[in-house]
Parts: C-alpha cells; sequence; structure tokens
C-alpha cells in the first residue's frame, strides 16, 4: 500500500498517530514520527522503516529542520498524518484563562496549518500527495471543551480549504472526526480518577469506545491510491454517536432486546 513512501505522522508516539505509523510499516512505507514528548519517543524502537523526531507542531522552523533533515534521506515524502494535539479539560467559559485557551488552539488548531504549511507545501511542488488531519465529533457539535471543540472545528474548515487550494496540484487533504478513542488521552483519566466511562458509552450507540485500529484504517484507506477520488472530507468515525444525537427526546437508542424480533416473512 505504501512501497517507497515516506508518511508523515506528527504526534505520532503513541495513540492513533502510534497505530498508523505501525500500520504504515506493515504496509511496506516509511514513518516519520515527529512528536514534542522526548520521553514516550524514546520508547519508540528504531528500525529501518520506522524514524522519529522530537519537534513542537507550533513551530515552523523546528518542522521546517525536520524536512530539511529527511526530504532527501528517506523515499518519497508522499503523506501527512496531523495527530499531535493536547489532552481538553472541560471548564467553563469563565473559567477558562486566555492562556489556556490558546494552548489548546495552537496545539490543535496552529499546529494543524503549520504542519500542512511545512509539508503540504512541499507534496504541492512535487505534484502528488495525501493528508489527513485529525478533527473530533466535538467539532461539530457543542461541550464543555471549548477551545478544544473550536479548534476541530477549524481543522475541518482548514482542511476543505486546502483541498481545493492543492487540488490541482495532485494533492488530496482530508480529515477524521473520530468519536470517543480508546487512547492514551483517555484511559489514564479513568485509571487516576476513576472514571466512570457509562456516560461515554450511554452516548454511543454502538455501546463501546472507537479503537485506535479501526481510526488508523480510515486513515491508510485516506492515504492510499484507494481513495484517489475523495478529498476535502472529513469522515466521523463515532459509532454512530452524532447521528444518534437525536433519539435522545425518544427515550433513547433502540436495545438489543428491542430490536430482536424477527422480521415477518408470512403472507
Amino acid at each position: 500500500m505504501f512501497n517507497n513512501q515516506t508518511i508523515v505522522i506528527t504526534g505520532g508516539a503513541s495513540g492513533i498517530g502510534l497505530e498508523v505509523a505501525n500500520a504504515v510499516v506493515q504496509n511496506n512505507g516509511t514513518a516519520l514520527i515527529i512528536d514534542n514528548n522526548n520521553e514516550t519517543l524514546g520508547k519508540l524502537k528504531e528500525e529501518d522503516n520506522f524514524h522519529t523526531f522530537q519537534a513542537d507542531v507550533t513551530d515552523e522552523n523546528q518542522l521546517r529542520k525536520v524536512l530539511l533533515k529527511y526530504k532527501d534521506e528517506l523515499s518519497n515524502i508522499s503523506g501527512l498524518v496531523c495527530s499531535a494535539g493536547k489532552a481538553p479539560i472541560p471548564k467553563k467559559i469563565e473559567d477558562t484563562s486566555i492562556s489556556e485557551w490558546n494552548d489548546i488552539i495552537q496545539s490543535h488548531l496552529t499546529g494543524t496549518f503549520i504542519s500542512c504549511k511545512v509539508f503540504g507545501s512541499y507534496m504541492a511542488v512535487n505534484s502528488y500527495g495525501a493528508i489527513v488531519n485529525i478533527s473530533s465529533v466535538v467539532g461539530y457539535n457543542s461541550g464543555p471543551v471549548l477551545a478544544y471543540g473550536a479548534a476541530k472545528a477549524g481543522v475541518i474548515n482548514l482542511t476543505s480549504a486546502l483541498s481545493t487550494q492543492w487540488a490541482k496540484d495532485n494533492v488530496r487533504v482530508n480529515a477524521v472526526a473520530p468519536g470517543w478513542t480508546d487512547t492514551p488521552l483517555l484511559r489514564p483519566k479513568e485509571r487516576k480518577n476513576k472514571r466512570d466511562l457509562t456516560p461515554i458509552l450511554n452516548s454511543v450507540p454502538q455501546n463501546r469506545l472507537m479503537t485506535t485500529k479501526e481510526i488508523s484504517d480510515v486513515i491508510c484507506f485516506l492515504l492510499s491510491s484507494n481513495s484517489s477520488s475523495i478529498t476535502g472530507t472529513t469522515i466521523k468515525c463515532d459509532g454512530g454517536t452524532l447521528s444518534g444525537a437525536g433519539w435522545f427526546p425518544y427515550g433513547g437508542f433502540p436495545n438489543k432486546e428491542k430490536n430482536s424480533t424477527p422480521y415477518n416473512l408470512e403472507e
């Protein structure tokens, strides 16, 4: 799927990003992981097709250094996955400081913008590439994570704009909007604070967390030539969360028992 291709993955040292990196290598590609967490990067095993670089995605000069180092050293840089970002903290607007707001916006939206500017522009000059930005279902609806929701909505809009700008340069730009996903950003909260996941699961028609592999499979599809006609699209990977929101005024989602009556084929 990724023969002789290098896929750049920001925030790739853990969670969805790491799942994508492993999938790229398993499909004969080279994964270039960029992450600002040196401790997490240090735990990754260096392999022939697995490269790591510590950098802050909100610093354009740092990402330029990554590109300058690897553009000739590695094979064809033809893909970018923007998955870097910090965990949001639910707060009311009056309790949210400007620095907290800016920190999340920088991490999720500005970091995606700069990553696309550096690596997307490089791919556009070479007239080939695919970008997948990580948004969220929170980018479509409201919640108590104000900056995070605004940033993820911005990622959806940025994705659409760049897809049009680079369409004739043969660079496709899409996004994935995961729902509640079993990643280190979620599970530590459950362990440390004994967070009850029941309300989360009850908001998902499939009644479960998404897996990082499920999200990665969609990302890899969008990176591959199998999706050559798809650009400017955001795919929701949320177990039906957004579609199911309208069911709550009518008593919630149908459960297995309610759906168990077989269809009557007799006349």
